[in-house]
């Protein structure tokens, strides 16, 4: 009994002696600790913008400008690229129904 009080005095004593490791100690890579700080920011183009500087111009007249098959806008069954309907409507605040066609639109 006696050799297992000894044994955990010393334990105690050891784990009040150690130090907290400090920052510069730390195992993270400069990269890692940037990358974590200040994350990359991934911008989507969709298919219904066009950016130019702060300026982004949006609608059916800009998706059909940018677009290489104009079927494929009226297509129900049309791939992934070429976005979807819902990016082109104005729903109401209130109701959340569709209130209308986002012909060209201009956010600044």
């Amino acid at each position: 009994m006696k050799r297992l009080t000894v044994i955990l005095g010393v334990l105690a004593a050891f784990s009040a002696w150690a130090q907290p490791g400090t920052k510069e100690e730390s195992l993270e890579t400069f990269t890692a600790k940037r990358a974590r700080e200040n994350p990359p920011e991934v911008q989507l183009s969709k298919p219904n913008e066009i950016t130019v500087g702060r300026l982004t111009y949006s609608g059916i007249a800009v998706q059909v400008v940018k677009t290489d098959s104009l079927l494929q806008l009226v297509n129900p069954f049309a791939p992934e690229r070429y976005g979807q309907a819902e990016d082109n409507v104005v729903r109401d605040p209130i109701s959340n129904h569709v209130s209308g066609l986002k012909i060209f639109s201009i956010q600044f």
